[in-house]
């Protein structure tokens, strides 16, 4: 380019050609030999990139540090931070793993770097530097000594760094380098360069010196200069403390020189950083203490620094300051006169007093005693002027907010006013009486007061009263202990003067009127005041604190003495001795703090209530003794008592009608006893022997109120006293403990009562408590005598078999607490607790209560009340030894669980809970005698023990099983059994468990838990087993009947539950019994069933499908099939069951012989069970099991086609035999022939219809419409008359058949069938059937909610369903159904078919899964045909998009759904799963909801490309496609690999399955005659994705695009895991299968890279596409990219590629249906089509119309939807291209 440089190509990777710089460093190493010192760069190897920085040294140097460390050296002069702290940790490593030559060859390199990122700006390199260090230096060790002098300054400063991780690091490095004796001569040997450094940083340095302006910000680099001068302080009085004063003198000048700089005082003692402030008062500290000569010469200068910034409360700079200061007014004798004091000294002291230190109290306040101790006098003054003043603002301090709010604050100050005070008192002891009556009155007195009286102060809780307390015993002993009598009387008149107004102030505040609330804190304060003076007194147990101040007054040390501290609650227990207190003591009784308390307590004591009572109290418990009771005495007894009795007249007189006479609410009652029982146990411990006797004998005579006694017996019962003990045991107090126990049970027997009974209940169940415990000995507190008694009496109370509990739940639960708490600690213990008579009846009441299901007990007290018999049972074992003692526990035990099983067990649960009851007795009675049976060799399993076995055959029943009627319907109607009478029996209750069964599994249940299983060689017990089993079998069949197909219904009722208990039972027990008891039990069972048949033949099933039966042949063991030459309904029941589990041989052998018996029938006993019937009907089933199993079909054919021909002789002969007609006349026996022959018909067809021969086909076909008709023929009969109902089911079971075969089979052999067969059924017998049968259907469905649904019933309509599921569509299509519309229905369907869809559609709501899917199939064989009646209706929408909606009946249930399933899921997010249970309303709606979007989606499908894209509008524009695929995000499973082979195999909620399958790879098979479970909603959610992501992908992609990240995220990784690849896959396989060519296009497919390739060709034009697929497809983007292509422009290639991208995106269907669009608009181009001028398309590739709205002007036409586009975003009306108004 002229004029510029030559353009260079970019270096680029793999470019090993040095650059200009790296070939000039080469030239000049050549040039100069090689040696270049000092040159820092990049060596031009590419395998030797090290890098050192330039050292000064040799080459020889250079090369000798180790490539490694080159590389992190060079590292570390990086500025990035993160380089800098990877490259410290890699020097770290290094330093440990290499040897230590290589590592001291990095010595001289390092001081540079050190001093550099020591002081970086990031403080974590700053630490990870010193890390580096230390591990540097516990390598090399002494080498580093050469290199020590240009290190330590930097070293000495990072010691003292602000961030504290950094400052440890470097200390670490330190100590590892020199130990703590060697420290102070290495920082001595650097002296001169550690104090030169740091005058340069303090003097000389400034923030832009320090760090590059340039590189630097100016924050970062004020921050890095403010640290400096910070750590540079702190390092100067290290180096000042650390190396001794001989090795400093040389550096004295270096101090004075920094100490003579203005910069010194100015910027750093003034400075703005707090910290910068305080480290240079810690440095002018430290150098007024070591070198106080240097200090002396700078004396006014540091006198000023420090004094005249004492209001400096900044919390980092105060601590430093203070001491300074005190440190300067020790050291500097001149300070004081360097200072203004009045001026600048003492308003800087006034201030910080007045803010009370701003927060900073505790540092600041324990400084101003010493402050006041070095203030001259000459400052003080005359007078108290000074005094009143500096008092004075220490009080305002106190007012402060701040202070007021912060305890420690508050305690800092008061102890420094304090301490103050009693300085003054002793220091001006003699000096001034005005200043000792001012510290006095106008100081101590008013601060006292303000404690007391200001609600709000926190005085009261602050050390004041400690304090106080401290300076009147110390005032108090040296009027007495002082060293002359001058003195002692000096201190006296000080003593009087403090308790004289103190006494008076007393006596003004308690006559002073106050309200309840203020008298009480007063007192409460007050109270707290006098009682520290007991607390602070020789003998407690707290160490005084010792503070740092002490006085030269030669008695201060007795302040320092510890005294032991009497906790309240030893004070009860301790008796009191007045005589010991020494003269001198505050305490003596002659003391003016006695003298007060007296007078107070009388006064108290002249109220007795309320506040005066709480004070009393407290002054009885801490200062009670004769003396206090003698002063309360004198003053309400007119004779004054003798000493020894005062406490008895004391509590007679005064404190016993208080006890007796207590009243009011619950809190103050109260209240008020434990104040009183205070009062009490005070005068008890001061009271000698005879007195406590007769105050304890007294309470049992006098006090009627439980609450006394719990208070009292709780507060002494850990005092070892002999006379409490023996009061315990006496007869006064048990007989009052008994009748507090009767009132006790009177009351919870009761309906309640007033709050004072509700009290005294309580306060009774806290006595009683304590009472039955024992004490540390393991001994009753009372006679066993009186226990007995008492628990009799609560005994009564618990609730029991024989009455109702009558109190409240929560009385209740408090009364079964308190008895478990009682009998837990009797049986544990007390020794032969059950030997007293009434504690094996509470234990079996205890018993009891675990399974009364009529208490409300909480969930904590089962457990408890387990635990607690089971103690008991213990004890009882291991106590009394025999279990089985008559009108013992463990008899009355097993009567009461066997009664409880026969009459109580409506419900499993109840059952279960006896049945655990008795397992759990049965194992606590062997863990109590498991040593004894160890010890004698046995095994240890409960029934191998003797004694376990007696009680167990004393818990067990042998009563017989009886069941009731209502179990009969479901062997007939599914053909289990056949009965010669119809049954008429009224179907059980399913709520109730049945009547044969809880004797049973109780039995059953104690056997397997208690061992049988593994005791089989005990011959009872097998047998026992063995009959249980029987019994169980039993159980089970009769549940089974019972519930038929409604067990999934009825899933939650105690019928099914009985069922699922049982059965487990049995097969658990089943499973363990040898194959000879096994054997046993079913020839039984087998001779049963062959003597009463019914029930017994279905308990016959049971046994046999858990039987192995290899190794049993039940034909061997009936004797043969000779036993059977007789038929009757028993034997007929018996072989019905027998079939499936006999070898092929003899069923082949027996169905000869039944087709024998039929084909030679004589015509009379065609309709007995030993003519014709019987036969007949062990054929049918005999036939269908054969047909599936390894018998000769050939065989089975011929005898089945024999069997045929018979039966259409039948029909020649006796016409009347079959049910053709009048159905509702004929009798049972024909109407069950004619359902036995219905039944061998369908095992004909299904099995066998290419052996059937026209005329058999003819009977197949015209009987059963005569069927259909005739059952149609009986009106209401069809589901009321029971004969008609289950022929009629079988009938719909033929038709299904015969459909089936219809459909599936004859049109792929039709040459195995009649000629007109398939013609035949399909233009008569299938429109004739279907047509009855559909009106049959819609009535049965509409009236669904009107019929009742016993089992017959329900078990037709699946029949019904199964059938219609079948129905043709040109049947449906045809329908005679009575018209139902709706005059708002403007679609285009025709009347029939909207009928059809308003009939049906409201049942995708219903119940009955039957109707439910029967309907959903009918709709969704419809949905292809609804769509041609809209093809070519355009809509009226003039939008930017044409929208059509579904048909109206079908969208109504969808609106309908969606806003149930909203609801239910709308509080889970996208993502979150939930497990919807069948049989519940939100299962129905959601069932609903998944098929009412599965019939759209099919009607979408079969809509063309124009009407998809109407439909997909609609959808877009009413949101439905965003709440399906949030609702289906709800209800997929999270994981839908499921482990099953059968979806259907569902048979409980749980939906366990087994085998591996993914639900999006095949469709749910909803099978009418099944159920409903979890795990088929799941399916068909997953049914319903896959087929939106097949049929509506353009608009899932939109919606997911849509989305927030995390919806999106979680919805590609699941759809990319377990759709995409089926998706993939199937559009692969689709273009595979179908070869599609169209008329000049090719379609290939290839599957291993997901691509489809279209060719297309034209005359002289080809053109080639390649569709890669995502893996996330379809959410992902499309690609289309170009392969080969002639003759075709470019700019029309681009523009036909980009065409294809939008079809696909943006079409709602599959890759061919994209390709087909896209050919179609290629074609339009070619044969001359104009495209839309605003797309460049012809067809649109939303909605694929054609460009229709033409301009006037310019004559170009435009897509409607690309011109509304247009309009709207251009915001006017011209034509896109000549701009005229359109």
């Amino acid at each position: 380019m002229p004029g510029g440089k030559k353009q260079h190509a970019q270096r680029t990777k793999g470019n090993v050609r040095p650059s200009s710089s790296g070939r000039a460093a080469e030239l000049l190493a050549a040039s100069s030999g090689g040696n270049v010192h000092g040159f820092v760069g990049f060596q031009t190897l590419s395998g030797d990139l090290g890098y050192v920085p330039a050292a000064g040294a040799t080459d020889e140097a250079d090369s000798s540090v180790d490539p490694d460390f080159r590389m992190v050296l060079r590292k570390l002069s990086k500025r990035d931070t993160t380089t800098k702290l990877k490259a410290l940790q890699e020097f770290s490593v290094l330093c440990k793993e290499k040897d230590t030559e290589v590592v001291k060859s990095v010595l001289p390199y390092w001081p540079r770097l050190y001093n550099k990122i020591a002081l970086d700006n990031d403080r974590r390199v700053r630490e990870a530097a010193q890390h580096a260090f230390e591990q540097l230096l516990l390598k090399v060790k002494k080498s580093i000594a050469p290199h020590l002098k240009p290190l330590m300054g930097v070293w000495l400063i990072s010691q003292c760094d602000a961030y504290a991780p950094a400052a440890s690091a470097a200390k670490a490095a330190f100590l590892a380098a020199f130990p703590v004796s060697k420290q102070s001569d290495a920082v001595a040997f650097c002296k001169e360069e550690v104090m030169n450094y740091l005058i340069d940083n303090l003097i000389d340095q400034t923030a832009k010196t320090l760090s590059d302006p340039k590189t630097t910000p100016e924050e970062e680099m004020e921050q890095k200069y403010q640290r400096m001068l910070m750590s540079s302080l702190h390092a100067w009085k290290m180096l000042i403390n650390v190396v001794s004063a001989e090795e400093q003198e040389s550096l004295l000048d270096k101090y004075k020189k920094i100490l003579k700089e203005n910069k010194f005082w100015k910027n750093l003692g003034k400075h703005q950083n707090g910290m910068i402030r305080g480290a240079f008062y810690s440095v002018l500290s430290t150098l007024c203490q070591v070198h106080p000569a240097v200090a002396s010469e700078f004396s006014e200068k540091i006198s000023q620094s420090v004094l005249y910034n004492l209001d400096d409360m900044d919390p980092v700079v105060c601590a430093h300051l203070w001491e300074t200061a005190l440190v300067i007014l020790s050291s500097l004798e001149d300070c004081w006169s360097n200072v203004n004091p009045r001026k600048g000294v003492l308003p800087k002291l006034w201030k910080v007093m007045k803010l009370g230190g701003s927060g900073s109290a505790g540092v600041i306040c324990p400084n101003w005693l010493p402050l006041l101790s070095k203030i001259p006098e000459e400052i003080i003054g005359e007078g108290t002027g000074f005094y009143q003043e500096f008092f004075g603002n220490i009080k305002i301090g106190l007012c402060e907010g701040r202070v007021q709010q912060s305890p420690s604050e508050m305690a800092a100050i008061i102890k420094a006013m304090i301490e103050c005070l009693r300085y003054c008192l002793v220091q001006k002891l003699g000096d001034s009486s005005e200043l000792q009556k001012h510290i006095i009155l106008d100081q101590l007195i008013p601060l006292l007061e303000a404690s007391f009286y200001e609600a709000k102060s926190p005085l009261s809780s602050s050390p004041l009263y400690s304090l106080v307390v401290d300076l009147t015993q110390y005032i108090h002993k040296q009027s007495h202990c002082a060293e002359d009598e001058e003195k002692r009387a000096l201190w006296a008149q000080t003593s009087n003067l403090f308790w004289d107004n103190f006494k008076s102030q007393c006596r003004s505040w308690f006559v002073r009127s106050h309200d309840c609330k203020t008298l009480g804190f007063i007192l409460d304060r007050f109270g707290t005041f006098l009682e520290s003076f007991k607390k602070s007194q020789p003998g407690r147990m707290q160490k005084k604190k010792t503070g740092k101040i002490h006085f030269s007054d030669t008695n201060e040390k007795d302040f320092d003495i510890e005294l032991p501290y009497v906790s309240a609650e030893e004070k009860h227990l301790v008796p009191e001795k007045e005589g010991i207190v020494q003269p001198d003591s505050l305490l003596n009784i002659e003391s003016p703090l006695m003298q007060i308390v007296y007078e107070l307590s009388c006064t108290s004591a002249k109220t007795f209530s309320g506040v005066y009572l709480t004070f009393l109290s407290r002054m009885c418990i801490t200062y009670g003794g004769k003396t206090l009771f003698m002063h309360l005495c004198s003053d309400s007894i007119t004779r004054q008592p003798e000493t020894s009795e005062v406490e008895l007249v004391f509590f007679k007189e005064r404190l016993l009608s208080k006890l007796k006479h207590l009243e009011g609410d619950s809190d103050k009652f109260g209240h008020d006893l434990s104040k009183l029982v205070d009062i009490l146990l005070s005068v008890y411990r001061s009271a000698d022997v005879d007195t406590r006797k007769n105050i304890l004998l007294t309470l049992c005579e006098e006090i009627d109120h439980p609450a006394v006694f719990q208070m009292l017996v709780e507060r002494l019962r850990g005092f070892k006293d002999t006379i409490f003990k023996q009061w315990m045991k006496s007869k006064v107090f048990g007989e009052k403990m008994v009748l507090f126990a009767e009132e006790l049970c009177q009351e919870c027997l009761g309906n309640g009562g007033d709050e004072r009974s509700q009290r005294d209940v309580d306060a009774s169940w806290s006595l009683l408590t304590l009472a039955l415990t024992t004490d540390d000995a393991h001994e009753t507190l009372i006679a066993a005598e009186y226990i007995d008694k008492m628990l009799m009496k609560i005994r009564a109370a618990l609730p029991s078999p024989n009455h109702k509990w009558q109190s409240s739940p929560e009385e209740l639960n408090r009364c079964v607490a308190f008895v478990c708490d009682v009998a837990l600690n009797f049986f544990t213990n007390i020794q032969d607790c059950l030997m007293i008579s009434s504690t094996e009846e509470l234990l079996l009441s205890l018993f009891q209560l675990g399974v009364q299901w009529n208490l409300n007990l909480a969930a904590h007290l089962h457990e408890k009340i387990k635990k607690t018999w089971k103690q008991g049972v213990k004890a009882l074992v291991l106590q009394q030894g025999g279990l089985l003692k008559e009108e013992g526990f463990f008899c009355k035990a097993a009567e009461f669980m066997k009664s409880y099983v026969r009459k109580e067990c409506y419900s499993v649960e109840r059952l279960n809970s006896v049945c655990t009851l008795a397992v759990e007795l049965v194992n606590t009675i062997f863990e109590s005698i498991q040593d004894e049976v160890e010890d004698e060799g046995l095994v240890a399993v409960p029934l191998q023990t003797p004694l376990i076995q007696a009680y167990v055959e004393m818990l067990v029943t042998d009563e017989e099983l009886h069941v009731k009627d209502g179990w009969k319907t479901w062997p007939l109607v599914s053909g289990q059994l056949l009965f010669s009478s119809f049954p008429t029996d009224t179907p059980v209750n399913e709520e109730t468990v049945p009547p044969c069964l809880p004797s049973v599994y109780f039995t059953s249940k104690l056997l397997t838990d208690a061992g049988a299983l593994d005791a089989h060689a005990d011959s009872a017990v097998t047998a026992r087993l063995s009959a249980v089993t029987e019994k169980l079998a039993y159980c089970v069949a009769y549940c089974e009947a019972c519930l038929g197909c409604h067990r999934e219904a009825l899933f939650h009722s105690e019928l099914n539950k009985s069922l699922i208990i049982a059965d487990e039972n049995f097969s658990c027990i089943y499973k363990s019994l040898s194959q000879l008891t096994k054997t046993t039990i079913i020839r039984a069972s087998l001779e049963r069933s062959l003597n009463s048949g019914g029930m017994s033949a279905l308990a016959l099933d049971v046994l046999l499908r858990n039987e192995e039966l290899a190794d049993i042949e039940v034909m061997s063991l009936l004797g043969g099939i000779d036993r059977f030459a007789d038929l009757n309904e028993i034997t007929v029941q018996t072989l019905l069951v027998l079939l499936p589990y006999l070898k092929s041989t003899d069923r082949l052998s027996l169905i000869e012989i039944m087709a024998a018996r039929i084909i030679s029938c004589e015509a009379e006993e065609i309709m007995n069970i030993d003519g014709c019937l019987g036969p007949l009907a062990i054929a049918s089933k005999a036939f269908n099991l054969a047909f599936n199993g390894t018998e000769d079909r050939l065989e089975l054919t011929e005898l089945a086609i024999g069997i045929v021909n018979s039966v259409l002789e039948m029909r020649e002969k006796h016409d009347d035999l079959f049910a053709f007609s009048n159905i509702k006349t004929l009798s049972w026996n024909t109407v069950n022939f004619n359902v036995w022959m219905i039944r061998f018909l369908e095992v004909l067809v299904n099995h066998i219809p290419t052996k059937l021969e026209d005329g058999h086909w003819d009977f197949v076909q015209c009987s059963l419409a005569a069927w259909i008709q005739s059952c149609q023929e009986c009106g209401l009969a069809l589901h009321t008359h029971a004969p008609v109902l289950v022929l009629f089911a079988d009938a719909c079971n033929l038709l299904a058949a015969v459909a089936t075969c219809m459909k599936n089979v004859v049109p792929q052999q039709k040459d195995s069938f009649p000629d007109g067969l398939l013609t035949e059924w399909t233009e008569f017998f299938s429109q004739g059937n279907y047509t009855t049968l559909l009106p049959i259907f819609v009535k049965y469905s509409d009236n669904l909610n009107v019929l009742k649904q016993p089992l017959a019933l329900d078990y037709q309509l699946r029949c019904l369903g199964a059938a219609m599921a079948l129905c043709p569509v040109e049947h449906l299509k045809s329908h005679q159904l009575p018209a139902k519309l709706k005059a708002d229905d403007n679609s285009n369907l025709p009347d029939e078919i909207q009928t059809l869809l308003n009939h049906l559609c409201p049942h995708l709501l219903s119940h009955h899964r039957a109707v439910l899917l029967t309907v959903y199939k009918l709709l969704f064989s419809t949905m292809p045909e609804l769509t041609l009646f809209n093809e070519g209706k355009s809509t009226d929408d003039s939008n930017e998009e044409n929208s059509r909606a579904p048909p109206e009946p079908l969208l109504s249930i969808l609106n309908t759904t969606t806003n149930v399933i909203d609801h239910i899921l709308g509080d889970l997010k996208v993502g979150e799963r939930m497990l919807i249970e069948p049989h519940i309303e939100e299962f129905t709606v959601a069932m609903g909801y998944l098929l009412s979007w599965k019939l759209i989606l099919e009607f979408f499908k079969g809509a063309t490309s124009e009407l998809r894209a109407e439909y997909a509008t609609y959808l877009k524009q009413t949101n439905a496609v965003h709440n399906l695929m949030v609702n289906l995000f709800r209800l997929m499973p999270e994981n839908p690999t499921v482990q099953s082979t059968d979806l259907q195999l569902a048979q409980s909620p749980a939906n366990k399955l087994s085998g591996s399958m993914n639900l999006f790879a095949e469709e749910p098979d909803l099978n009418i005659k099944g159920d409903f479970s979890t795990v088929e909603l799941q399916h068909l959610a997953c049914s319903v994705y896959y087929a939106a992501l097949q049929d509506i992908p353009a608009l899932i992609r939109q919606w997911w695009t849509d989305q927030d990240k995390r919806i999106t995220m979680e919805v590609e990784k699941f759809t990319s895991k377990y759709v995409s690849p089926l998706l993939c896959a199937q559009e692969i396989k689709d273009v595979q299968e179908r070869r599609v060519e169209f008329d000049n296009m090719v379609v290939k497919a290839r599957s291993t890279t997901r691509e489809v390739i279209a060719t297309y060709t034209v005359e002289d034009f080809s053109m080639e596409l390649i569709i890669q697929l995502p893996a996330n497809h379809p959410l992902g983007q499309i690609s289309v990219e170009w392969g080969k292509r002639i003759g075709v422009a470019n700019l029309q290639w681009r523009n036909w590629i980009l065409q294809m991208t939008t079809f696909l995106s943006y079409q709602n269907g599959s890759i061919i249906d994209g390709l087909s669009l896209w050919k179609r608009n290629v074609d339009k181009r070619f044969e001359g089509v104009e495209e839309c001028m605003i797309c460049f398309s012809v067809i649109h590739g939303s909605n694929c119309q054609l460009p229709k709205l033409q301009c006037k002007t310019c004559k170009k036409k435009f897509h409607n939807a690309c011109l509304y586009k247009w309009f709207s975003t251009s915001n006017n009306s011209t034509c896109p291209l000549c701009r005229n108004l359109f």
